[in-house]
This record gives C-alpha cells, sequence and structure tokens, in this order.
C-alpha cells in the first residue's frame, strides 16, 4: 500500500506542477499558482489589472497599500467557476483604523476533489485530493492624501494526499496619486514565499525536507479617471518575462458598472450592481468572465462585497 501512495504521489506532482492553473501563461509551472489566478470580478472584468485601483474586493491582492482608499467597513466573498474540477474561492473582512490606515484579514482557497484512484489492475480505489490555501493579513497606511504604503503578511499550506508543506510569504505596495483623476501602483509579491514540505510520514527513513519556493512577481500598474470611465494597466514581470493586463470600466450613476479587458491575450468582460441591504449596508454584486486560452474551459467569477 505504502509503495501505491508513493506511486500516486508522484503521479499527482507531475500532473498539477504541468497542468495550466488557470487562465494566463504565467500561473502554472510553479509553485503557489492559485495565488497568481487573480481575485474580485471587478478587476478580473478588468483583465487582471489592478495595482493602482482602489476601493475593489481585490485590493489587498494587487496591491495592499490600496487599501487605505478604502471605504468604511467590508465584507466580501468571492467564488470561481472552473473547468476540470478545479475549486477557488475566497472570504475576507476589512476595517478602517484610525486616522490614516486600513487593515484587512483574508482567506483563498483552491483545490480539486474526487480525484480517482486506481490500482495496477484498472481497478478504482481511494479518492484524493489536493488543496492549496492562503491567509492573508495586510496592512495599509497613507503618508499623505496622495501617498499609501501597504504590506501583506501570508501563511501558506498546500495538502497532498498524506503530506502538506506550508510556509510563511510576503507582499509589499505603494501607491500614489499623480493627478485626482491620475494614480500609479507597485506591487512586490511573494517575497520568500514557499512550501517547506516534509515526506517523513510518506516515505518513512526515505522521506526528507524539501523547499519548493515561489516566483518573485513584480507588477506596476496605472488608473486613469474621467467622468463615469475608469481605465486601468499593469504590467507584470515574472522570471524576467513581462505581461500586460489592461481594462475598462463605465459606470452609470453608481447603481450599475460594465467592464471589459484584456488579460495577456485573453478576452475579459463583466459588470456589476450595486444596491442597499440591511442596515445601512451597501452592497456590490460583480460578475466576470474569463476567457480560455489552452483549451481548459472558461471561467466565471462571482464576487459579492458587503460595505459600511
Amino acid at each position: 500500500m505504502k509503495i501505491y501512495r508513493r506511486l500516486v504521489l508522484s503521479l499527482l506532482v507531475i500532473f498539477f506542477s504541468s497542468l495550466p492553473a488557470s487562465d494566463t501563461e504565467y500561473s502554472g509551472g510553479w509553485a503557489g499558482a492559485f495565488l497568481r489566478l487573480g481575485v474580485s470580478a471587478t478587476n478580473l472584468g478588468m483583465g487582471n489589472a489592478g495595482a493602482a485601483m482602489p476601493n475593489t474586493g481585490g485590493s489587498f491582492y494587487y496591491n495592499p497599500a490600496l487599501l487605505p482608499f478604502s471605504e468604511g467597513i467590508s465584507l466580501v466573498t468571492g467564488y470561481n467557476y472552473l473547468s476540470l474540477d478545479r475549486k477557488f474561492n475566497y472570504l475576507g473582512f476589512s476595517l478602517p483604523l484610525p486616522p490614516s490606515a486600513f487593515v484587512s484579514v483574508h482567506w483563498i482557497h483552491a483545490g480539486v476533489d474526487d480525484i480517482q484512484g486506481r490500482t495496477s489492475s484498472g481497478i478504482p480505489d481511494e479518492k484524493y485530493s489536493t488543496g492549496e490555501d492562503a491567509v492573508m493579513l495586510s496592512f495599509g497606511n497613507k503618508l499623505s492624501e496622495k501617498l499609501s504604503i501597504g504590506l501583506t503578511v501570508k501563511y501558506l499550506r498546500h495538502s497532498l494526499l498524506d503530506i502538506a508543506g506550508s510556509g510563511v510569504g510576503f507582499d509589499m505596495g505603494v501607491f500614489y496619486k499623480i493627478f485626482d483623476n491620475l494614480a500609479f501602483g507597485l506591487q512586490a509579491k511573494d517575497l520568500n514565499s514557499s512550501y517547506t514540505w516534509k515526506t517523513t510520514s510518506l516515505f518513512e527513513e526515505e522521506g526528507s525536507n524539501y523547499v519548493e519556493k515561489f516566483p518573485k512577481v513584480f507588477r506596476g500598474g496605472l488608473m486613469y479617471e474621467i467622468k463615469n470611465f475608469r481605465i486601468v494597466a499593469d504590467i507584470i514581470n515574472i522570471d524576467r518575462k513581462n505581461y500586460f493586463h489592461t481594462g475598462a470600466e463605465y459606470t452609470c450613476q453608481d447603481i450599475g458598472s460594465l467592464r471589459i479587458g484584456w488579460d495577456d491575450n485573453s478576452f475579459t468582460f463583466g459588470g456589476g450592481l450595486k444596491y442597499g441591504f440591511l442596515w445601512k449596508t451597501r452592497t456590490e454584486l460583480d460578475y466576470a468572465f474569463v476567457q480560455e486560452k489552452f483549451g481548459e474551459g472558461s471561467s466565471h467569477v462571482f464576487t459579492w462585497n458587503f460595505k459600511r
């Protein structure tokens, strides 16, 4: 049984390392691919850009320095409908820390369940699952009315069969409003992020510790606003390769929004609706469609944001 489980583990590692984990080329092939998928239907509908776009459900993800420009207390949840039996969801809470700071806590989960195992004879055996989680504590502070900085500390965990890898990583960011309608943002992502695997529980005396490092991601972006329009553009550098993301949003009387974007050779679009809720709570319900890139199937993203 031990030999069989070792074989299954090896095959799963090969499969999930080679399978593109998202609709973006740079996401698959390295550790921590789920943290490069993108979050928030607002951002994904605009081409997965957002280093300089504050006050969305994904501010903590695209640049923690955006947090101080958020509006009030916020509770956000998101779900991505993905193909190939993959799942991706997140949940978060943020609140202001007077006079000039903001703090947030978010949980991101991705994985695949019910992976059918088979014996060497092809007979169905156990079902397996793999999952990755990140718990992220973010802090942002305004240094002036135009300038802010931010930091994210995240606990990382990847479970696979009977073993698990874990680690800690960091994100850093800066945001600057050049003019009232033009802003610039920078983010350094996954600094020191890695999984440390301890395989002694499965391989006994043959097991060891193995460190799987995440690639460092550097993101720079601009946002330009004019009347009811907002235009964003990001450039991402990973492993000395650049990827371009851009999008636009039109808002009608602060009630509904339409969005369109270009996610590094993938077309995206979406929309949102704002309405009142219980106890003076404002609600934003957003949707994004992300076109497939490798024939893996398109994605449908939903985000529900409660603000007070």
